[in-house]
């Protein structure tokens, strides 16, 4: 028979058991990490297909876009979206609702959309939210924002580097990637963000998706869906185009 083991020698065993655990949960950890920013944003390259691109480039072809607003400028009613391109809600209202009104209101010259992008979530979404303003300039706001939220990456991973939006923007016909790159930091995208944020504040939004709506010269209200499907926006765009 093996001899009694000593208080000493059984916390020993105890703390190499709980340092092993560690171990284990930190490797675990690490592959977590490295599985769930291994997908598109990691294989995303200038020159390479982006996932989603095609989709993405057959909704808005042929629609007007100046700055950040899509559709015609005299459509009677205007839909505001605040978005934040990490936000994993604003990409369901992309997936979800967006298409529906683009293909239904906007492309018929009914509802001018309009995008403020916000940065609530943190450094990498102010680097999108430069990236898609300087795009913006370019006309082409709506394909790089829809892009990108089809491609998001796990929240503040650092994913959104000047490759990962290189390949985004290049993926989008008439984009100057170099031009969009250098003006990031201009002072007219840096104007833009600072207003959409103080408009943001003044009206207590606190969360993105977040939307207004309005009609004609009326002062827009805050909407607020039962959910980020279509539906849920049709019901309120179909009510106030009907006003006379």
């Amino acid at each position: 028979m093996s001899a009694a083991r000593s208080p000493d020698s059984r916390a020993r065993t105890r703390l190499y058991q709980l340092a092993a655990l560690l171990i284990t949960a930190g490797a675990v950890a690490a592959v977590l990490v490295a599985v769930l920013t291994s997908g598109s944003t990691a294989q995303l390259k200038p020159g390479k297909p982006v996932p989603g691109a095609a989709q993405t480039l057959a909704l808005f072809a042929g629609i007007p876009q100046q700055g950040i607003a899509l559709g015609d400028p005299r459509a009677p009613v205007t839909l505001v979206e605040f978005g934040d391109l990490q936000c994993p809600s604003c990409a369901v209202f992309a997936e979800d609702a967006l298409p529906a009104i683009v293909t239904r209101y906007v492309r018929s010259g009914r509802v001018l959309l309009i995008f403020r992008g916000l940065d609530f979530i943190g450094p990498d979404s102010a680097r999108a939210a430069r990236m898609a303003q300087a795009v913006g300039e370019q006309d082409r706001l709506f394909q790089f924002i829809e892009l990108m939220y089809r491609n998001q990456g796990l929240e503040n991973s650092s994913y959104v580097t000047d490759t990962y939006l290189s390949a985004l923007a290049g993926a989008i016909p008439g984009v100057d990637v170099a031009r969009a790159l250098s003006a990031r930091n201009s002072p007219s995208v840096r104007a833009q963000l600072v207003q959409a944020q103080a408009l943001a504040r003044r009206l207590g939004l606190t969360s993105t998706p977040s939307f207004l709506l309005s009609r004609g010269g009326a002062p827009p209200r805050k909407l607020t869906p039962a959910s980020l499907e279509a539906d849920s926006f049709t019901g309120a765009l179909d009510k106030l185009l009907a006003r006379r």
